[in-house]
């Protein structure tokens, strides 16, 4: 597996921070009846979960 270009962002950057951003919003709103009465614990998790969800999407989305 190539780590480097998982790891690093996509170009052009403006578009991958776009597509991660609404894939954050997307995820955040749908999950928001199992983190939010799991307390600022649960909702640390499920941000860090989809940010890394949705920078896998947008990569995949991006690829050449």
């Amino acid at each position: 597996m190539n780590w480097k270009w998982l790891l690093s962002a996509a170009e052009p950057r403006p578009r991958y921070v776009l597509l991660v951003a609404i894939g954050v919003v997307v995820m955040m709103s749908l999950t928001y009846p199992i983190w939010s009465p799991g307390g600022r614990v649960m909702a640390a998790f499920a941000a860090v979960a989809a940010t890394i969800i949705s920078h896998i999407s947008a990569k995949l989305i991006m690829r050449p």
